[in-house]
Formats: C-alpha cells, sequence, structure tokens
C-alpha cells in the first residue's frame, strides 16, 4: 500500500510540474506574494488540490478505509481546496482541474497497482536489502 501511494505522489509532482512549466499561469494577485516566496510561481494546476484528491481517491477506492473515515477524509480535502482559492493562491479554475487531474492520477494507480510481493521485491532492489527467507549468491 505504502509503495503504490508513494508511487502515485511521485506521479503527481511530476506531472504537476510539468504542467506548471508548460503552461506557466500566473498566481492570482500577485502583489500580495512580495515576501512570498517558494518553488514556484505558476498556479495551474493547483497541486494541493490534486494530492489531496489523490489521496482521497486512494483511501476511498484503492485502500478502502472505513466509513466512518470517509467524512473526515472529505472535508480535509474540500479544505485544503477551499483554503488555495482563500489565500488567493489559485484561481478556481486551477482547483477543478487539479482535483481532476488526482483522479486521473488514481484511476492510473489502479492499472498499474502493486502488490505486497512486487511491492517487497521493489523496495528489496532499490535499497539492496536482503528479503527475508531469501538466498543471495555473491
Amino acid at each position: 500500500m505504502q509503495v503504490n501511494m508513494f508511487i502515485g505522489l511521485l506521479i503527481d509532482i511530476v506531472i504537476v510540474a510539468l504542467l506548471k512549466a508548460f503552461t506557466r499561469r500566473r498566481r492570482p494577485n500577485s502583489e500580495h506574494d512580495k515576501l512570498d516566496f517558494g518553488p514556484d510561481k505558476y498556479s495551474f494546476p493547483s497541486g494541493h488540490a490534486s494530492r489531496t484528491a489523490f489521496i482521497t481517491f486512494f483511501f476511498l477506492n484503492l485502500h478502502p478505509v472505513s466509513m466512518f473515515l470517509w467524512p473526515p477524509l472529505l472535508a480535509w480535502s474540500t479544505a485544503v481546496c477551499l483554503s488555495r482559492l482563500i489565500m488567493e493562491r489559485h484561481h478556481l479554475l486551477d482547483i477543478i482541474c487539479g482535483v481532476l487531474l488526482g483522479i486521473v492520477e488514481g484511476l492510473l494507480m489502479a492499472l498499474i497497482w502493486c502488490e505486497q510481493e512486487t511491492a517487497t521485491s521493489l523496495l528489496s532492489y532499490i535499497t539492496d536489502e536482503k528479503v527475508e527467507g531469501g538466498e543471495y549468491h555473491v
């Protein structure tokens, strides 16, 4: 589960960075941002919205959690998206496209989902750690 979440978030970061570099849409009301600095000056799409939508999709559909956790999860996602508008960091279209992007990334992760055994093998390959019960010949 953690490997799939990590892969999905990496995909999101790359896609959002590429879209921001390609579209170069300025943030709204940039006069307020004289003392504010960050990784980018561009607003389309909202990375916060895409990541919260992906995480929400992940826990509602790909790795379902208890229905009791749905309201706080949806409230958190909505609050993050609204905060981007209230703070004047994004236009409404940036938020909408970010949410849609997060959902599409969730659907993509459903297609390339790694099962537990595959994830363990992948992690042991990347970290060069031995898997329990494995034989290693040098």
